[in-house]
């Protein structure tokens, strides 16, 4: 469990320095999210938790499941590993540095770590990845987890879904599928 408390402790340290509020119930009025960066349609009934370049959604709490978002510059874009991003990487570069970062985060690399898929996938607008992992907690729980990332000239967007692979994981994973259908970021807001 120390792995997935880790996890959420990270998730909560960078929300808390991002100006995070409280979190709020998602109605159906609510359900149109706009963000300085991006915009998307919100899982009416879920929970959101918001930071200036973070947003946390979650059904039954972020130790269940959660999806989350983040944008941030090219120059922040791998905090942990020191690497940048620009809008010309290319989907394959943007995963591994998403994997790499994801490791990087944890005290002992993950050793766990399944890749389960790898493949390009179309996000707003654009061609990013697409990742499927599985990991286990220190408990023995496995967890599964998709990363989606893409680049703009703005910035670096990522969207993630994480839950136990046992029931959860399957239960919400359309929530995901649909919340990263939706998302429209800053520079295709402009021009459409």
């Amino acid at each position: 469990m120390k792995l997935l408390t880790r996890s959420i402790t990270i998730l909560l340290a960078l929300l808390l320095a991002g100006c995070a509020t409280t979190w709020a119930r998602i109605d159906d009025a609510d359900r149109n999210y706009q963000h300085a960066q991006y915009r998307a349609t919100l899982p009416a009934g879920w929970l959101r938790l918001e930071s200036d370049d973070s947003l946390i959604l979650s059904r039954d709490g972020i130790l269940v499941q959660h999806i989350g978002i983040q944008f941030k510059t090219h120059a922040e874009a791998f905090e942990k590993i020191k690497k940048t991003s620009s809008p010309s990487m290319l989907p394959s570069e943007l995963a591994a540095l998403a994997i790499a970062e994801f490791k990087a985060t944890q005290e002992e690399g993950l050793p766990s770590l399944e890749i389960l898929h790898n493949r390009p996938v179309e996000m707003a607008g654009r061609t990013g990845f697409d990742l499927h992992l599985r990991y286990k907690t220190d408990t023995g729980l496995n967890m599964d987890m998709l990363l989606r990332g893409i680049v703009a000239e703005s910035g670096y967007y990522l969207v993630e879904f994480s839950a136990p692979s046992l029931h959860y994981f399957q239960r919400d994973r359309q929530h995901f599928e649909s919340f990263a259908a939706s998302l429209q970021v800053k520079d295709q807001a402009k021009d459409g």
